[in-house]
């Protein structure tokens, strides 16, 4: 039950995530998780009446969502907080989930500014931004190439001479790491493990695993006792875990490697500190396995659950690395997870462990810089966490797993030297463990309200201004209404758009109004959607259906020529067009009979804030389609020209701006207005990348006149 006068919706949670010392860091951790579960149910009833309700974390570690390890081992934890984010963003799919990290020298009254921004921003699916003081936005994404974290290559490779500490690592997944790190360099290694090793019971010797249920059944028995499942389960369990953990020490020994086994709990500090002592001045490294599960949903969540997780991955980390000397450290390979860089169902808490691994990687890195310290992002393996059913689960919705043998590959490949100076990766496949779940449209729609002061001063609507105005390309407001479906339903992907109209052009002068309000609404299948857009002086704008589902295969056009057999374009400088340098990509006239072919190549830009795009689509490259037909015109008709309708267009692949394409202006039938035409991209070699079917142009009175290049 809500306490009296507590609210029933809520439109904006903004959560500040701050602490001192690692220890209150986790604890934030741990509230800022509760507090999400407490708060979800009401955000997702505000959503569900039609409005953005957004949960919003806040961190200043150093505007670089702690990347940089300026933050320090203190306060790298606190940027754990993303891995909830982002399973939030799964879990909750109709909220807006953000977390914001602000550099610590911006201003209060700065940051509010900075937050609201973020709350509104059109790109609804970014997880995490850094916002650093000198007015830089960085996100998070991933790239075969190392970035530009902090620290050198570190130490050379490990050897003979070095004595690595294993956490979890006499069993499972890290175990077999550990053998094939035994395997490639041979170096001393003693394992830290949960399970106590005692000699084996005469009962149970030469019972096969399959057997030691029984058998312990029947030695209970035998003792008077009374054999519970819960008792039989537990000890078959242990002496199960103890074989094991002798096969990883005769294994490390056979290669090469001598080991050491100690039982030890690494969430308690003084006795990690004894464990260690006898081995603390010899230890050159550490390989941190260990971590637990407690999965549940994030309005399901208990504390204690949270504690445990956060306690094995990073109070356990810092009671190792407390009893060894800070100055021998040369080695450290943190085991992390997916589940932090993507989020994943149910693992709200891991997420957030393993988010806060790869900051204090960061960290230790900046201040060790001699030492290999790297947080190994691993998907997914076939095996340890994953159970049978997991993997039917995975391999259902296409997730991939690591094979154990080319895992620890991968482990030992980032002890080599061209791995030398990663801070943070991630290794084997990227795909996210869990995708957020469909929404679902309120059956009144949804209305999205798009500020156009982003708009003021865009570059690329510079280069796209008639008569001196800048006017928003027909492509963009396209791609409006597409980003407009993927905000309000979260992974939806629109393959399809019919009856796109312009009813009134937006002209970006002093007299254009305040903004856009989008209104999307269920078109009578739950598959398609309704966009009507007007301004906020109710005066209708565009509108269009989007749809989604598979297309039909894409189709090839045959007979076109190939590039670099025609003539250059002249459009920009004789009057035919009137775009400025950004978008003047149309490059070579390979046939101008009545199907036209162009050659293009543009490099793609962004327009103002994101609204008017989405992944696959751009409204720049977009455009060159609409340059086509308006060449068309000029060329058969002697007329300027401007789209008015898009009868349907399908998106079968993203332009390729940078390597280039051709457009097919084809089909072409001519009204009294102007004309009617098919135009089509597609690759050099005709497999259709995006058709636009049904386009209508129009000429008006004065148009020719307006047509001037928005600079020569």
């Amino acid at each position: 039950m809500r306490p009296p006068g507590a609210p029933d919706r809520l439109d904006l949670v903004v959560a500040e995530v701050e602490a001192d010392g690692q220890e209150a860091a986790a604890v934030a951790l741990r509230d800022t998780l509760l507090l999400a579960g407490s708060v979800q149910p009401l955000l997702e009833r505000s959503a569900g009446d039609g409005g953005r309700a957004a949960f919003l974390t806040v961190t200043r570690l150093d505007g670089s969502m702690g990347l940089t390890g300026a933050a320090g081992p203190e306060r790298a934890v606190l940027g754990g907080v993303p891995g909830l984010v982002k399973t939030l963003a799964i879990e909750a799919p109709a909220v807006f989930c953000r977390a914001v990290d602000l550099d610590p020298a911006l201003s209060a009254g700065r940051c509010a500014e900075l937050l609201l921004d973020e709350a509104h921003d059109a790109h609804a699916r970014i997880a995490q931004v850094g916002l650093a003081a000198d007015g830089t936005r960085r996100t998070l994404d991933l790239s075969e190439r190392p970035g530009d974290l902090p620290g050198e290559s570190g130490a050379p490779e490990p050897g003979p001479d070095d004595l690595l500490v294993v956490t979890g690592g006499a069993r499972g997944v890290t175990a077999a790491c550990a053998v094939g790190l035994a395997r490639a360099y041979r170096p001393g290694l003693l394992l830290l493990g949960r399970t106590e090793l005692a000699d084996e019971p005469g009962w149970a010797r030469g019972v096969p695993e399959s057997g030691l249920r029984a058998a312990a059944a029947a030695e209970l028995k035998r003792a008077g006792g009374k054999p519970t499942p819960r008792e039989v389960e537990r000890i078959a369990r242990d002496l199960t875990g103890q074989r094991e953990i002798r096969r990883t020490l005769a294994d490390l020994a056979e290669a090469g490697s001598p080991a050491e086994y100690a039982a030890v709990d690494i969430t308690d500090p003084q006795a990690v500190a004894r464990a260690l002592a006898p081995y603390a001045d010899r230890v050159t490294g550490v390989v941190h396995g260990a971590g637990v599960l407690a999965d549940a949903l994030v309005t399901a969540k208990r504390g204690e659950d949270v504690d445990r997780v956060l306690r094995t991955k990073l109070a356990g980390l810092r009671h190792v690395l407390d009893a060894l000397p800070a100055d021998r450290l040369r080695h450290l390979l943190l085991f992390s997870s997916v589940a932090g860089f993507f989020g994943n169902r149910g693992q709200s808490d891991y997420a957030m462990a393993n988010e806060a691994l790869n900051q204090l990687a960061c960290a230790l890195r900046r201040r060790t810089p001699g030492a290999r310290i790297t947080s190994v992002n691993w998907g997914a393996w076939a095996g340890g966490m994953v159970t049978p059913e997991l993997e039917r689960m995975f391999a259902e919705r296409g997730v991939p797993l690591i094979p154990l043998e080319e895992g620890v590959r991968y482990f030992t490949e980032q002890f080599g030297a061209d791995h030398g100076g990663d801070t943070v990766c991630v290794v084997g496949p990227v795909t996210p463990l869990s995708a957020p779940e469909p929404a679902a449209l309120p059956a009144g729609g949804v209305e999205l309200h798009r500020s156009l002061a982003p708009l003021d001063g865009d570059p690329v609507l510079a280069d796209h201004a008639i008569g001196g105005h800048p006017v928003l390309p027909a492509t963009a407001a396209l791609g409006a209404v597409l980003n407009a479906v993927r905000q309000v339903l979260p992974g939806t992907r629109v393959n399809r758009v019919t009856g796109f109209a312009v009813h009134k052009g937006l002209v970006l002068d002093d007299r254009r109004p305040a903004g856009l309000r989008l209104a999307v609404r269920p078109a009578g299948t739950p598959e398609a959607w309704e966009v009507a857009v007007r301004d906020s002086d109710g005066r209708p704008r565009y509108r269009a259906r989007a749809e989604a589902g598979a297309l039909p295969p894409a189709p090839v056009l045959t007979g076109l020529p190939a590039p670099g057999t025609g003539r250059p374009v002249t459009a920009y400088t004789d009057g035919t067009l009137f775009h400025g340098p950004r978008l003047r990509g149309l490059t070579e006239v390979l046939d101008d009979g009545r199907r036209m072919v162009l050659a293009c190549r543009l490099p793609d830009a962004p327009i103002a804030d994101g609204a008017w795009q989405a992944p696959g689509y751009s409204p720049v490259l977009a455009d060159l389609l609409l340059q086509a037909v308006l060449v068309w015109a000029r060329v058969h008709r002697g007329q300027a020209v401007l789209p008015s309708a898009v009868g349907e267009a399908r998106r079968y692949a993203e332009l390729p701006g940078a390597e280039g394409f051709l457009v097919v202006v084809d089909e072409v039938a001519e009204t009294s207005g102007g004309i009617r035409c098919t135009v089509t991209a597609c690759t050099a070699q005709g497999h259709v990348l995006l058709e636009f079917r049904g386009v209508e142009a129009v000429h008006a009175p004065g148009l020719d006149e307006k047509f001037r290049p928005a600079s020569a």
